[in-house]
């Protein structure tokens, strides 16, 4: 990105943003998902580029918008306003995000859409009804696990899902942000427990990311049975 790049997203931006050098803020809430940004060291690293990123703050709290992970490697600048609530300051950004850095609906986090309430915009509406329905599949076996009894099915039957060993572990490392590339002869079609993959995979990711990290098996990639 080049300076005459940032003087138009200030002009895009409009009355009551103001600009500063440097990152957000380290304990903002990003309003995409952290394993959607550019490396630093990718963009910045032939020659110190100027990064943009958004800061809202509303109730205490702030949100950011970028594509870029902040690092000092980079020229960053943050546009800044305050919003009168969370709900308008994500809904900015979000709309910000789509026409400036060209998002798309799945790449934001779905959870703060969701704790802000803005499922009933249409372009998340799917995606918000999607995990729900992730988070009923992950309770059951939990639920009874934690009442010392199998999870049933109407028949009685425990359901058991599984899931390719390389497909979860190809999962882990987008969901912690790392370059995944494929392969030849690497494909590794063993099937495994997905509620033990799971168990493990508690241990080491965060409540966000170990929700990522199920949205990206249950895309498709677990089986019943």
């Amino acid at each position: 990105m080049r300076w005459e790049e940032v003087e138009k997203i200030a002009k895009a931006l409009g009355g009551g943003w103001k600009m500063a050098r440097g990152p957000p803020p380290a304990t903002a809430v990003w309003v995409v998902r952290r394993s959607v940004l550019e490396d630093a060291e990718a963009v910045c690293g032939g020659e110190p580029q100027p990064v943009v990123y958004l800061a809202a703050r509303a109730e205490g709290q702030w949100f950011v918008l970028g594509k870029v992970k902040p690092a000092d490697i980079c020229l960053s600048v943050t546009f800044y306003r305050p919003f009168p609530s969370a709900r308008r300051a994500v809904e900015a950004l979000v709309d910000y995000g789509k026409r400036i850095f060209d998002f798309f609906a799945p790449q934001f986090d779905i959870a703060l859409i969701e704790a802000v309430g803005l499922c009933e915009r249409l372009d998340f509406a799917e995606y918000c009804e999607r995990r729900k329905e992730w988070r009923k599949l992950a309770a059951r076996p939990q639920a009874a696990a934690r009442r010392g009894e199998p999870a049933a099915d109407g028949d009685g039957r425990r359901p058991i899902f599984h899931a390719r060993l390389d497909i979860a572990l190809s999962c882990l490392l987008k969901t912690l942000g790392w370059d995944v590339g494929r392969s030849a002869g690497c494909e590794v079609g063993v099937e495994v427990d997905f509620n033990a993959l799971r168990c493990l995979a508690e241990r080491w990711l965060s409540r966000e990311e170990l929700e990522e990290w199920e949205r990206c098996l249950w895309h498709g990639h677990v089986r019943r049975g």
